[in-house]
């Protein structure tokens, strides 16, 4: 049994993750209300600019596809292995034969309606949205296209040059992940049936290259228009627990204190025997202090984010059962 739950902050600079369609020729980002907690105790609800969940879900599919095949796993359907990932084109009457065969719907779910089969996902994101102490900003950013003749002219008719506009927003964001990887190559409708368990080597080769695929994702490798604005992001901070026994979700990394609250989270299930076999691995000097609560048998400090990540992955490689 492995559970792991990430958390963090990234400056994410000049991004146009998420759009609403677009309104004529302008394209505005996406948009929600948050809550955010004053420092006199008060609350004040502001609208900004968010990136979806189901935009971080889906790039990490594609990452995990990207890595699997190049650790030379072939359990992939034919969808999922050209990106698209939508409904399951595959038609078994069992959530098991799915899993077997093909890793992506084991790990991000899946629902065949023809069969009315489905799978909850076991790799989970929340919105990257504005840390609680600083708004994102956001303004247009005008673009065009220009259309020519065999000979490099510009025609002189009206659609020859077509203006648009394109939102992008600047900000620090806070984002939180969890994966269950106890279930992966396991059926979720029949879990006690060693029958619908994949053999050992498939199941850590599933689990490591789900964990890896994160660190692709927090460099940037997510969101909409990434042809022509790929996200300006490092991320500065990340809190990356990994237990054998079943953990609660860190603090999101919006609140100003998550560290500390996330700190207090885990020493209290360790106090309290309710998790017993932790590491946690963590980057950022403010994670450090407040971090240095727990044992320091569990804490390991890393130097970047891949580092943090590439260690958990060994933990979860070793811990999977």
């Amino acid at each position: 049994m492995v559970f792991v739950r990430v958390t963090g902050r990234a400056i994410v600079n000049l991004h146009s993750a998420n759009a609403e369609g677009s309104v004529g020729n302008y394209m505005p980002l996406s948009k929600m209300f948050i809550v955010r907690r004053g420092k006199n105790g008060d609350y004040d609800i502001i609208e900004d600019v968010v990136i979806s969940g189901n935009m971080m879900k889906h790039w990490h599919a594609i990452r995990t596809v990207e890595r699997l095949k190049e650790a030379g796993n072939s359990t992939l359907c034919d969808s999922c292995s050209r990106f698209i990932m939508y409904r399951s084109t595959m038609e078994y009457d069992d959530e098991f034969e799915f899993v077997k065969n093909c890793a992506i719907e084991d790990l991000h779910g899946f629902l065949q309606p023809n069969k009315q089969v489905r799978r909850e996902s076991i790799v989970k994101f929340a919105f990257m949205i504005p840390v609680e102490e600083i708004r994102a900003e956001y303004a247009a950013v005008t673009h065009n296209r220009v259309v020519t003749s065999e000979t490099g002219k510009i025609p002189g008719e009206e659609q020859a040059m077509m203006v648009f506009k394109r939102e992008y927003a600047s900000g620090v964001y806070g984002f939180s992940c969890l994966m269950d990887l106890a279930y992966v190559g396991r059926s979720l409708s029949d879990p006690e049936n060693s029958n619908k368990i994949l053999p050992a080597s498939e199941r850590k080769l599933r689990a490591k290259s789900s964990i890896l695929a994160l660190a692709d994702v927090l460099t940037g490798q997510f969101g909409a228009s990434s042809s022509r604005a790929v996200p300006i992001i490092q991320t500065t901070e990340l809190i990356c627990a990994v237990a054998k026994q079943p953990l609660p979700n860190l603090i999101h990394g919006f609140f100003r204190d998550y560290a500390e609250e996330s700190c207090k989270m885990l020493k209290a299930v360790l106090d309290s025997k309710l998790v017993k076999d932790l590491n946690v691995f963590i980057v950022g000097d403010r994670i450090t202090e407040a971090f240095s609560e727990l044992p320091s048998n569990i804490v390991n400090i890393a130097s970047s984010f891949v580092e943090a990540i590439a260690k958990a992955a060994e933990v979860v490689e070793k811990w999977l059962e």
